[in-house]
């Protein structure tokens, strides 16, 4: 077995762990599920940059080609027109 002698060796080894250095901590963001289909059936649309977008979980979702997307952060337009809502109404299927 081989024992490192040399002085610059070990300089390296040590400076190694430094560069390195530790991860930074995970940051996970749980996202709420997209609206289920009869969310989507029952409730009016806004509509923001040429897409119909929903309220939905306290977030802003929109479609894109099979996949719902949501807004990280909620776009000035779409939390003015919010804060016009008053109660939204919702529509009602009977059988």
């Amino acid at each position: 077995m081989h024992h490192i002698t040399s002085i610059p060796a070990k300089a390296l080894l040590l400076a190694v762990p430094l560069c390195v250095g530790a991860p930074d901590e995970a940051r996970a963001q749980m996202l709420s599920p997209a609206p289920p289909a009869a969310f989507i059936a029952t409730t009016q649309p806004e509509y923001f940059e040429n897409r119909s977008v929903y309220w939905y979980q306290d977030h802003w979702f929109y479609r894109d080609g099979l996949r719902w997307n949501v807004y990280r952060t909620e776009p000035p337009y779409l939390r003015s027109r919010r804060s016009n809502w008053g109660s939204r109404p919702r529509y009602h299927y009977y059988r």
